[in-house]
């Protein structure tokens, strides 16, 4: 046998035993490996709100915070769970005992019982808002106010008077009060449209429009007008297209000359399909406007 035949004998053995040994166990461990995964897929059922708040109660520390952001998503699209009496009890009892853990997990269980709109959490709510944790203090409030849970408004007013306050504390205060839907605080609002915080002004306009007052109606205005956003450097371009949406939302319980012509502007001129077809809407709705 020649020295060439001989190489490639040898090299067709090496094949053999590549191809053998390594390659096809290889792709039969991959297969392999590929079904199980897609079988525990096709076969593992979602984690109901019980779950979840048992993962929070008796989990690892990372599954805790894990469980309960969860359990506030799945507790804004899940009915059932609002009427079971245990898990409500069992969902206040997690959040009181909560205090000293992660604030991750107090955070998210106070959105959990904020999302589900109903008022029996308000009370355990309400406590929070004399938590040492500024994160959960903001949470209970955000969560007050999606509940729109009218006993909290005298605390939350206090919080927006309370100079020592962050400005984050204060807008989410302002969001809350909007939220909740009480007119006696449109007073304590009203001076807040000149408050040296950008955002506060804004959310403040957007709250008293909300309770049906026309103070911040400017400040609404300008939310509309896409150029007003260059003077916000810090605001990008999804952030402008929220806020303009909002704006849009807001006018559309007031008629407004100013409006109107801000609405034409975004509806032929504005760079966002979502934000003109939704102009167009609110001019056809309100204004009885056709192109």
């Amino acid at each position: 046998m020649s020295s060439a035949q001989l190489q490639n004998s040898n090299s067709s053995k090496v094949y053999v035993l590549f191809y053998s040994f390594f390659l096809i166990p290889l792709m039969i461990a991959v297969i392999g490996a590929s079904f199980f995964v897609m079988f525990k897929f096709l076969t593992l059922e979602p984690k109901s709100p019980s779950d979840l708040l048992n993962d929070v109660k008796i989990g690892s520390a990372t599954k805790r915070w894990q469980s309960a952001f969860e359990l506030s998503k799945l507790l804004a699209n899940k009915m059932e769970a609002f009427e079971d009496g245990l898990f409500k009890n069992q969902l206040i009892s997690a959040y009181q005992h909560s205090v000293h853990d992660d604030e991750r997990v107090r955070m998210y269980l106070a959105l959990a019982m904020g999302r589900t709109g109903d008022s029996i959490y308000g009370e355990s709510l309400q406590k929070g808002l004399n938590d040492e944790n500024p994160a959960t203090r903001s949470a209970a409030i955000k969560a007050l106010g999606l509940l729109q849970y009218k006993p909290a408004v005298l605390a939350l007013k206090n919080i927006l008077q309370d100079k020592e306050r962050s400005d984050a504390e204060h807008l989410t205060t302002v969001i809350s009060l909007g939220n909740i839907g009480d007119r006696n605080v449109i007073q304590d609002l009203k001076p807040l449209l000149n408050h040296e915080e950008v955002n506060i002004r804004w959310d403040v306009a957007l709250s008293l429009a909300k309770l049906g007052d026309t103070s911040g109606a400017a400040i609404i205005a300008d939310l509309m007008d896409r150029s007003y956003y260059d003077l916000f450097p810090e605001v990008d371009n999804q952030e402008a297209n929220q806020a303009i949406k909002i704006a849009i939302q807001i006018s559309s319980g007031y008629k407004s000359e100013i409006y109107m012509e801000k609405l034409k502007v975004l509806a032929y001129e504005d760079e966002n399909m979502e934000i003109r077809d939704t102009a167009i809407k609110m001019l056809k709705q309100v204004y009885g406007y056709q192109s």
